[in-house]
């Protein structure tokens, strides 16, 4: 199962083009026999140019992160939830 197709189906279905990293991992757990841990889902992500990441929140007062990826774009995000900051964030592409 290709990775590809989580982006594909969350934009066709949900019209969600970015997705956090544990939308990936759970979608793709819940449809392999063996699932993927989250280091080697990470580790596909940074590795593969095809999957772009777009900004990391943190939650307040916690070592809890959250990663957030799109397949081929940079897409401006809205602000985190409450209880969340960016922490770190891509910068945009130049046409």
């Amino acid at each position: 199962m290709k990775l590809e197709q989580c982006f594909k189906v969350y934009e066709d279905d949900m019209m969600m083009d970015v997705l956090s990293f544990h939308q990936i991992r759970d979608w793709y757990n819940e449809r392999t026999k063996d699932g993927i841990t989250s280091a080697r889902l990470i580790n596909l992500l940074r590795k593969r140019p095809q999957f772009v990441w777009q900004h990391t929140e943190r939650k307040i007062g916690s070592n809890e992160t959250l990663t957030y990826w799109s397949l081929n774009k940079t897409v401006r995000l809205p602000n985190p939830a409450k209880g969340w900051v960016v922490i770190d964030q891509a910068a945009p592409l130049s046409a």
